[in-house]
């Protein structure tokens, strides 16, 4: 049996896409999400690279960071400061704590609830961190300068979701007593 030959029409190299909703061409280079998410993935990896031989990932250097900066907090707690979700906070608490770099201890009130702080030789190895990521900053953002870098920080604040603002999603659930 002989194959089946279809005929296509012939498409124009380089063919611009049109969504429905506009009227120019679709170019993907243009688009905001795809340079982001770009941008976001040379920074990861960057961040990897620097971290990688202390065996900390970019998540891990974050949660670090802010309990630090905020002290003593709930898992819950901490998952909404850093805009993680509850498994994936979990995890990272079990490594850190397996590491020694974190402590773990039952609430005082609520013995359902754990409150997790930096080890002293989390304190120690915090400072390091933040070091070799401020260089992977510098590194990233060289082509910006100091104005440029603010109103970056100034933009990429003011997109973080309105509605999950970890502070007064925090206030809201310390009244109603889940953290």
């Amino acid at each position: 049996m002989k194959p089946v030959s279809v005929e296509r029409s012939p498409k124009p190299k380089n063919e611009q896409l049109k969504p429905a909703e506009v009227d120019e061409p679709y170019v993907l280079d243009e688009d905001l999400s795809y340079l982001m998410g770009r941008v976001f993935a040379k920074n990861q990896r960057n961040c990897y690279q620097e971290l990688s031989d202390l065996e900390i990932t970019p998540q891990q250097y974050v949660v670090m960071v802010k309990l630090l900066e905020k002290g003593a907090t709930s898992q819950n707690e901490l998952g909404l400061l850093v805009g993680m979700k509850p498994v994936t906070i979990h995890g990272i608490i079990r490594i850190l704590a397996a590491r020694g770099l974190i402590e773990t201890h039952p609430h005082e009130k609520d013995r359902r609830l754990h409150i997790h702080s930096v080890s002293d030789a989390g304190k120690e190895m915090v400072n390091e961190l933040v070091k070799r990521v401020q260089k992977v900053e510098i590194k990233n953002f060289a082509p910006l300068n100091p104005t440029e870098k603010e109103t970056l920080r100034h933009i990429l604040k003011k997109l973080l979701p309105q509605d999950m603002d970890s502070q007064s999603t925090i206030e809201f659930l310390t009244r109603k007593n889940h953290v």
